[in-house]
C-alpha cells in the first residue's frame, strides 16, 4: 500500500516543528514522524538536518568582509557607473542608488529579478522600474557585457576590493571603445 504525502515544498508550522523535536527525542524514526504528520520522510529529514551543528559551523566559516559591486549602465551613452556596496541586501542597493542619483540623472532602471532589487520602488517611481524576465540576460545585454569586462579585473570570489580599484575599472570601461558607438568610448561620445 502506497502512502500519499503532502507536497514536499509546503512549509512546516512551528507546532509541527516542536512535535518533530519531541518525537525525535523520544526515539521515533523519520518515517514514523512523517506518517504521524502526513509529510514526506525527506521533509522530516531536511527539518532535522537543518538545525544540526555542522550546518551552523559552515555558515560562519569566512570572516573576511566581501563587498559587492553595483553596476549601472546607461543604455544610450553606454556610460558605466560602478559602486562598492557592503552587502547584497535591498537596503544597501537603495542607499547606493540614492547617492548615485545625487550625482547622475537616471530616469529609469532595468534590473534583474534578484532579491536585492525588490525594493527599488523606494528610490524610483513604479512606472520607471523595469524587471528583466527570468533567465533572459539578453534583455540587459550591455550590462552583462560590462560585467564581463569587470570580471577581467575582479574575478568572482575576489576579496578585499577597494574603492580605488573600482574607480579604476569604471574609468577603464568608460574609456573602452565600443562597436555600437562606432568604436568610440562612452567618454568620447
Amino acid at each position: 500500500m502506497q502512502i500519499n504525502y503532502t507536497t514536499k515544498a509546503k512549509h512546516l508550522t512551528i507546532h509541527s516543528r516542536r512535535l518533530i523535536e519531541r518525537w525525535k527525542n523520544e526515539g521515533k524514526s523519520n518515517r514514523e514522524i512523517a506518517s504521524l504528520l502526513g509529510k514526506a520522510p525527506q521533509t522530516i529529514h531536511n527539518e532535522i538536518k537543518r538545525g544540526t551543528v555542522l550546518q551552523c559551523i559552515g555558515k560562519g566559516r569566512f570572516k573576511a568582509k566581501n563587498y559587492c559591486l553595483l553596476a549601472l549602465t546607461d543604455q544610450r551613452s553606454r556610460h558605466q557607473i560602478i559602486r562598492l556596496i557592503p552587502n547584497k541586501i535591498a537596503e544597501s542597493v537603495n542607499q547606493a542608488l540614492r547617492l548615485i542619483l545625487r550625482q547622475h540623472k537616471i530616469l529609469s532602471n532595468t534590473a534583474d529579478n534578484g532579491a536585492e532589487f525588490n525594493r527599488l520602488s523606494d528610490v524610483f517611481s513604479k512606472e520607471h522600474i523595469y524587471y528583466a524576465h527570468p533567465y533572459a540576460s539578453w534583455e540587459r545585454g550591455t550590462n552583462e557585457n560590462h560585467n564581463r569586462l569587470i570580471r577581467r579585473w575582479l574575478p568572482k570570489g575576489t576579496k578585499k576590493t577597494t574603492s580605488k580599484e573600482v574607480a579604476f575599472i569604471e574609468n577603464w570601461i568608460n574609456n573602452y571603445p565600443k562597436k555600437c558607438l562606432d568604436y568610440k568610448s562612452p567618454r568620447e561620445d
